[in-house]
């Protein structure tokens, strides 16, 4: 199988997270309380599992604790992390069997890792916010700099002794390191054989402290030395034990034969170079802020069968995920967290397009050239299984040109001591390429970009071509013969992990932190260094100002507020628009926030406010309790009855509605203040425009006059 990884890709990194508590609420009469935080991770086939615990502070409601809690961390997997605090009453005991339950914070270790120090809410077991929504709890992590720690070191022998019979023989030595682990010794290295020489230099190496001596620098490492022979097993010349700590340059050792009873010296080992230095690692970057751009290319080709057939790999009738919605599932929980804006472009190939009739082997699947990123996981399933209502499988397959657009987002994108972006794109198909040459040719030519390529077999089809690209054996070639300046394609069988359900992602993965940081030593670019509060993935606590759903607590739009926000850019017609933050405008009450379409005003606490961003204009959609909860103050106040929109009210064509939504498009909004204007205390809703009027939005474009 071609799913194997290389040995940077298998080393795991381990991280420390260490935790502060603010805001706590008393769970004692007349004291505060005695917190004490739990960690655990939910571990494959084991469920909940405490992997460490804090020391307990008395009488403190915004303890810092000083115990980190180590916990390996895999880019390939999705690690979900619980951690709970609790007040400690009864300190003879571990158990919480007795104990106050204050609150808990469940997310993922990517998660903690891209945004370390990022204030989360404590919630109780119910979900709602514990603490009268004022109890945070800061996490944060940063992976421990021994597993990081690089050993270069080359070593010598001195005058060892002549293991071979004969008057002009000599020995053929060669050299093996042992990394102690519990009561036994696992190899970790065996050095080349020099032939016929007592005096050997073998060649420098270069070995992480974690292989070494899991970096635990003053245990002992064991080095033995041996005399080769082809025939026979090999004679052991002698050995040493020794640490990381006790070794320097030019340090000379004795070897020595414990098997036997006299101390004696049977020649000499010296370390006549030696050097421990830090190498940056994946982690580096990414806590650095370094982004990971994901996109996604879908094979739409005829030979995935009918979507209407059971047997199709495209079946959209079933009550499980077909498999390419099951690996589009899979990849995007891993790859989200790292996304900066959550944005991920997605394309699909050999298909043929009911808008212009056509085979198409590059296009949007949410058929939005100018806007082909969809928000997140929900957003590429939604955009999936709503593309075939405008698509007809057809092939042949093709992947240059998907290959051609990816590497030209990743050309566009820095990689240099101001910004980093690295670009990840996930081909999913079903069976061998029609584009070969071609193909071969643009993964020559990306291998100089950041970017990797993963290829994801959906099927039981020949996948010998697919092999083929990647190069864990053998370096890709185009048909000039330029050679690829690195592997950047790994190909994965889904078929390999049917009855693995975790396998897939970490077989499709693992590749990616080595091949990144093989480019980034190429660039010779160092890692960003680490800027607390620029955090990718905020969930603040609600500030003053934010919109809240009354039945879910969650925050649809915050203004203002003490965490970093950002506006995304318009989304699909068929994924409901979320609620925008509002930047820059000071809130002087809560207010509720009612959000236009693109291109329109917005209004707040009774005055237009420019939007964000402008795109272009079609329908959208707002929460309907925000526009319910206007409407309804408005027709109290103005004594009108609440009446619902027309269908026809608008110019745009009409679209379905998801339930509890309406279209923000039927909002029209007057540019211009107006007099008969009706105000529901700081909530203002304008008359539409008279029939026979037209009034002009933000962006130009003309609103057609309502119906009534």
């Amino acid at each position: 199988h071609t799913h194997r990884t290389t040995m940077d890709s298998k080393q795991k990194a381990e991280v420390e997270i260490w935790v502060s508590l603010r805001n706590l609420k008393s769970k004692d009469t007349f004291s505060k309380s005695d917190p004490c935080v739990i960690v655990y991770e939910n571990q494959r086939g084991k469920g909940w599992v405490e992997v460490g615990r804090t020391e307990i502070y008395d009488n403190k409601h915004n303890p810092d604790f000083k115990k980190r809690i180590r916990v390996n961390y895999y880019f390939e997997k999705r690690q979900e992390i619980k951690l709970e605090a609790w007040d400690w009453d009864n300190a003879r005991t571990k158990s919480t069997s007795g104990q106050d339950y204050i609150g808990g914070v469940t997310t993922t270790l990517a998660n903690i890792v891209v945004d370390s120090g990022m204030p989360r809410k404590l919630l109780k077991r119910s979900g709602k916010q514990a603490c009268k929504k004022k109890g945070l709890m800061i996490i944060r992590a940063e992976q421990k700099t021994e597993s990081n720690e690089k050993v270069y070191f080359k070593l010598s022998g001195i005058k060892l002794p002549k293991m071979d019979f004969g008057l002009f023989s000599k020995s053929d030595p060669y050299f093996q390191i042992f990394r102690k682990s519990e009561n036994r010794w696992i190899k970790v290295y065996q050095s080349e054989v020099i032939k016929k020489t007592l005096d050997p230099r073998w060649q420098p190496k270069t070995l992480s402290s974690a292989d070494l001596c899991n970096g635990k620098t003053k245990q002992p490492i064991l080095f033995k030395v041996y005399d080769y022979d082809s025939v026979g097993s090999h004679d052991q010349i002698g050995e040493f034990e020794v640490s990381l700590d006790e070794i320097k340059q030019g340090s000379r050792i004795g070897l020595k034969r414990p098997w036997k009873k006299k101390d004696k010296i049977y020649g000499h080992i010296e370390f006549s170079e030696f050097k421990r230095y830090t190498e940056a690692s994946f982690l580096d970057y990414i806590r650095g802020g370094m982004e990971v751009q994901v996109m996604f290319a879908i094979d739409y080709t005829g030979s995935n069968g009918n979507p209407t057939n059971p047997s199709s790999l495209h079946y959209r009738g079933g009550r499980s995920p077909n498999p390419y919605a099951d690996a589009l599932q899979k990849i995007t929980s891993i790859l989200e967290p790292y996304d900066k804006n959550n944005l991920i472009p997605a394309y699909g190939f050999g298909a043929r397009l009911r808008s212009t009739n056509t085979v198409s082997h590059c296009f949007p699947i949410n058929f939005n050239d100018r806007d082909p990123e969809v928000k997140g996981q929900v957003g590429v399933l939604s955009a999936y299984h709503a593309s075939f209502d405008g698509l007809l499988l057809s092939g042949p397959t093709y992947f240059s040109e998907i290959l051609q657009l990816a590497a030209a987002k990743a050309s566009s994108n820095r990689f240099d001591s101001n910004m980093q972006a690295y670009t990840v794109l996930v081909i999913l198909t079903d069976g061998c390429i029609d584009d070969m040459r071609q193909t071969t040719d643009t993964l020559v030519q990306m291998s100089k970009l950041p970017i990797s390529v993963v290829i994801v077999g959906v099927g039981s089809a020949n996948f010998a071509a697919m092999e083929k690209l990647d190069g864990d054996d053998h370096v890709l070639r185009a048909t000039n013969g330029q050679r690829a300046a690195r592997d950047i394609v790994q190909f994965v069988p889904m078929r390999d992990f049917k009855r693995d359900p975790y396998g897939l992602t970490d077989a499709t993965l693992a590749e990616i932190p080595g091949q990144m940081l093989q480019f980034a030593k190429s660039r010779k670019v160092p890692p960003h260094p680490v800027v607390e509060g620029k955090w990718r993935n905020p969930d603040p606590p609600l500030a003053q100002g934010s919109v809240e759903d009354s039945k879910s607590g969650v925050p649809l739009t915050q203004v203002g507020g003490l965490f970093p926000q950002t506006a995304p850019p318009a989304q699909p017609h068929y994924y409901p628009q979320q609620a925008r933050p509002v930047q820059g405008v000071p809130v002087q009450q809560p207010t509720v926030v009612q959000v236009g379409a693109p291109g329109q005003p917005v209004w707040q606490a009774g005055q237009p406010v420019q939007p964000v961003y402008s795109a272009t204009p079609q329908p959208q959609y707002v929460p309907a309790i925000e526009l319910s909860f206007s409407l309804s103050l408005f027709c109290l106040f103005s004594g009108h009855k609440k009446r619902e929109f027309a269908d026809n009210d608008h110019s745009s064509p009409p679209l379905p509605t998801p339930t509890g939504m309406f279209r923000s498009s039927q909002l029209y909004p007057s540019s211009q203040p107006q007099s008969n204007l009706h105000t529901c205390s700081s909530l203002p809703l304008t008359r539409r425009p008279p029939r026979g009027n037209t009034s002009t939005d933000h962006t130009g474009g003309s609103l057609a006059p309502p119906h009534r």
